[in-house]
């Protein structure tokens, strides 16, 4: 019987009481739910019933009591979180695409969203216009030559009287409104209103206007007028929400009263919210405990929290909601909704008390089966115990081990560590083959090789090679010594890794080590510049400084090869908490795209161009190496500027 088998077996006798319990308590559970439902729709029809006929509590200035009207140039604005920074963006406004409110002339379209947060009234005005125009600099805010678009904003104050404003710019950023002013003589003036502030921002299809203005200064009525000139100075085409000839409101701002809020808090329990809407479903105020802590929260434990998270399911509505309707003093006209939303703490409470007695007896019956299981789970963990052993040891300097415990055994493990055992044995046979693959490839052809550069010296010798064919045996003796080079790559690079690993540790200073390199570079380079960036103090680090040195040639050969004649490379020195960084910066061509992870690999090579010298792609390999054996990681970027790469090498301290 194969080990799954036994498993399942022996974990189905253990399901059977809590599938029971789950489905008793699931039943509990609607019952609970619809009782819930009923009591939270008393207590919505109860505050409901506190604010019929109190429109002054609800709206300011009681002057939207007729709310239910929903005329379309009417604004209600939405209550903000914090306080929009005016700056023409609208980042920090809601995502509520349902409070919009758009006007369309022609092409050309306002689209209108208001808020309200504390006392501050706030409008986002987003305007699509082919052809924006701002006024003429230095010029008159009333000279009709130099006019450009053009916001009106219009609204009643307290007194109920009707006034105006424009906002105009010469170009983006902040700006404040200013009204006309009728003198003596019947001289118009543009006086400034620094109560109300704004921003102006050119966007992709037209412009963006934000505005703030004090609460205040408002009464029930506000609208917007575009005047829209597609010329400087021409006659605009005006659309909006005020009236074209007198600049009156056509529509009512339908905010909420500053108490409403107040009056809701004290209704709050936690795990509830309350919400007051309009009758069209914008929101005016909203109280919310639904984050509040709870004190049924406090009394579940460990086990019940636990088997809440077994019996809930998905689909289950984690929120209880129940609408009320606000109706005038007549009980004729609904002039709000209140919306009550709980969450299902508290019947959930009262569901996970039954559920965890029933589902701790059914526990503790289940005790003994799982202590068998146990008991068998752990003999199997000491058999994959000692495969895990095996396995991690197979592999040594000598070789591969391929004996396998449990290979004698007739079940699934048995099958496990005899296959890795066949694995094992082909592996080691592979590598033993790969192993002496370079050298016996450098044996054999280093004799042929041997023998056509000795020919192609004693033909040259000779004398008897014409011009022309002197060429050809020139590129012949060149690629014999190409292939020269690569035999003696192929065998340094088996034996890269194990003079890595058997390198000498010791304490040093890598600031006086890299100084030193780099004096020898400029010696060896004198075709470019080196510049250096170290710490005033020593910076010890435990490792081998032979190979700091030889990692540092690497780096510092793949910058000259990469950098045109006379460019600096600079090479810096800079402390982490617990690493020495050593960077080196070339100018130069950017990296390839699909050196994206390979850049490090062993024989892997981008340059697309060729030189004198034979490339195997092993100097950055080696790098890696280095940085591995002194505890750290290598990594190549870009410069910020896009002028050139920067290496970076972490050393541990």
């Amino acid at each position: 019987m194969s080990l799954r088998l036994k498993l399942l077996l022996l974990s189905l006798l253990t399901l059977a009481l809590p599938w029971a319990g789950c489905q008793y308590a699931r039943e509990m559970e609607v019952a609970l739910r619809e009782g819930e439902q009923q009591s939270l729709n008393a207590v919505a029809q109860t505050i409901a019933a506190s604010l019929q006929g109190r429109s002054d509590l609800l709206y300011r200035h009681g002057g939207a009591a007729d709310a239910a009207g929903g005329e379309p140039f009417d604004l209600q604005p939405v209550p903000l979180p914090g306080e929009p920074y005016l700056d023409g963006y609208s980042e920090e406004w809601p995502n509520a695409p349902a409070s919009w409110k758009r006007f369309q002339q022609g092409k050309d379209q306002l689209a209108i969203l208001t808020g309200v947060h504390e006392r501050m009234f706030y409008a986002l005005l987003d305007v699509r216009d082919d052809a924006l125009v701002f006024d003429q600099p230095n010029g008159g805010p009333l000279d009709a030559s130099t006019l450009g678009d053009r916001i009106w904003l219009g609204f009643e104050d307290s007194s109920g009287a009707e006034r105006q404003v424009f906002l105009s710019a010469t170009g983006a950023g902040p700006l404040h409104a200013r009204r006309v002013e009728t003198r003596e003589y019947g001289e118009q003036v543009a006086v400034d209103e620094p109560r109300i502030q704004g921003a102006w921002q050119p966007t992709a299809q037209g412009y963006r206007v934000e505005v703030r203005v004090p609460l205040s200064i408002l009464g029930n009525r506000f609208g917007v007028l575009v005047d829209d000139r597609d010329e400087r100075g021409t006659l605009p085409t005006s659309y909006g929400t005020l009236r074209g000839d007198d600049l009156h409101t056509r529509g009512r701002l339908i905010a909420a009263s500053p108490e409403l809020a107040a009056y809701l808090q004290q209704f709050i329990q936690p795990g509830l919210r309350l919400a007051v809407t309009t009758p069209q479903g914008g929101l005016l105020a909203s109280a919310d405990g639904l984050a509040l802590p709870t004190s049924f929260e406090q009394d579940r434990g460990l086990l019940t929290r636990l088997y809440r998270r077994l019996l809930d399911r998905p689909s289950d509505r984690r929120l209880l909601e129940a609408p009320a309707p606000i109706r005038d003093s007549d009980r004729q006209t609904v002039i709000g909704t209140l919306n009550v939303t709980q969450t299902v703490d508290r019947w959930i409470t009262l569901r996970d008390r039954p559920l965890t007695t029933l589902l701790n007896v059914t526990l503790l019956t289940s005790a003994l089966a799982v202590l068998a299981m146990f008991a068998f789970a752990a003999r199997l963990a000491v058999r994959l115990s000692r495969l895990r052993k095996a396995s991690e040891s197979a592999l040594t300097r000598e070789g591969l081990i391929t004996t396998f415990p449990e290979a004698h055994a007739p079940d699934e493990l048995g099958d496990v560590a005899r296959g890795f055992s066949t694995l094992l044995h082909r592996l080691n046979d592979y590598t033993g083959y790969l192993r002496t693959l370079a050298g016996k490839l450098a044996h054999e052809i280093r004799t042929p090789l041997t023998i056509v550069r000795s020919s192609l010296e004693n033909l040259e010798s000779e004398g008897a090679v014409s011009d022309s064919a002197r060429v050809y045996v020139e590129r012949a003796r060149q690629g014999s010594e190409r292939l020269n080079a690569m035999l003696v790559a192929m065998g340094a690079a088996t034996r890269v890794e194990e003079a890595i690993q058997s390198a000498e540790r010791t304490r040093f200073d890598v600031v006086s080590v890299v100084a030193s390199a780099v004096e020898s570079y400029r010696a060896g380079f004198p075709e470019r510049r080196f510049a250096t960036q170290v710490p005033d103090r020593a910076v010890e680090i435990e490792g081998a400084p032979d190979l700091v040195v030889q990692l540092l040639d690497k780096l510092i050969d793949n910058a000259v090869d990469f950098s045109p004649p006379g460019a600096t490379i600079t090479v810096r020195v800079r402390l982490e908490s617990t690493a020495a960084v050593l960077e080196v910066e070339n100018p130069g061509p950017l990296l390839p795209a699909k050196a994206h992870g390979k850049l490090f690999e062993s024989l892997w090579q981008s340059r697309s161009g060729s030189d004198s010298r034979p490339h195997f792609g092993l100097g950055l390999y080696i790098v890696k190496l280095i940085a591995e054996f002194h505890g750290g990681r290598a990594e190549a970027h870009d410069l910020a500027d896009g002028s050139g790469v920067r290496f970076s090498v972490w050393l541990k301290v």
